[in-house]
């Protein structure tokens, strides 16, 4: 195992964060066996997501295979040291490694999983954010479209950290609609939130020493395209939580209910 691991805020590969349960014999439904499988192996770190899929349809005996998704190398590696010790419904589970994993490709964190993964580490409480530029771009204004640029702050203050990120929207209206226009701009506005937020917690790395401290670090390779304006240091709006929450915003309430892959569909859509 190596000294040093570190811990971007992307989703995991599949090599060295996934194990494999060949075999599993459970009467339950998927969603239950997904349950207790977390409840089981989170003892060995933090588990990014749990996917278990049945084999066999005999209700008698149904049979599944799972595999679990660790945000730590060693939290799989521990996982899998404990090959035969972990008991289901009074069975002994086979733990393997991944054997073939898949190629991976770097996605950013969901707000919620980048969340989940600083509260493990850091406790609650461990951010603040805050909004320091949110403005309506004009230059490029496309005929029936709206676009905000938002510039958001998340700080650790524990740590003494910064992170800032950018993010843009993009959204079509209708001109002949006041009504639907005004809806758009909301949207828009959240649009830029969720892109900045999640951008700015995309830039921060949690490293686990050896020794099995934990710190974090800030990736100064990272960069916005956008050249940073001083004037911008006076927040417009501050806030202690990560969640975006505007009291009073009804028309755009479906978007609190959408999940983060629904949010950038439609934030990619073509206008």
């Amino acid at each position: 195992m190596e000294d040093v691991e570190l811990i971007p805020f992307e989703v995991p590969c599949d090599y060295g964060h996934k194990i494999y349960i060949p075999t599993i014999k459970w009467p339950g439904s998927s969603e239950e066996l997904e349950i207790e499988l977390d409840r089981l192996f989170s003892e060995f770190g933090l588990i990014y997501c749990i996917t278990a899929r049945a084999t066999s349809e005999d209700e008698s005996e149904k049979s599944w295979y799972a595999y679990i998704t660790y945000y730590s190398r060693r939290g799989a590696s521990a996982a899998i040291q404990h090959n035969g010790k972990v008991i289901l419904d009074h069975k002994n589970l086979k733990i393997r490694k991944v054997p073939c994993p898949r190629p991976h490709k770097k996605v950013k964190l969901s707000i919620g999983k980048s969340q989940e993964l600083l509260t493990y580490y850091f406790g609650f409480n461990c951010l603040t954010s805050e909004i320091v530029f949110m403005e309506k771009e004009t230059a490029n204004e496309e005929p029936d479209t709206v676009q905000y640029l938002c510039m958001l702050r998340v700080k650790m203050p524990k740590e003494g950290l910064s992170s800032e990120g950018l993010g843009i929207s993009k959204l079509p209206y209708d001109s002949k609609s006041p009504q639907t226009r005004g809806m758009t701009y909301q949207c828009a506005q959240k649009f830029a939130y969720h892109a900045a937020m999640k951008s700015a917690l995309s830039k921060y790395i949690i490293i686990i020493l050896g020794n099995g401290k934990v710190t974090v670090e800030v990736d100064t390779t990272q960069h916005d395209p956008l050249l940073y304006d001083p004037a911008w240091d006076n927040p417009l709006i501050k806030v202690r939580d990560i969640n975006f929450d505007p009291e009073e915003e009804e028309e755009c309430a479906d978007l609190d209910d959408m999940s983060e892959e629904q949010l950038e569909e439609l934030l990619n859509q073509p206008v």
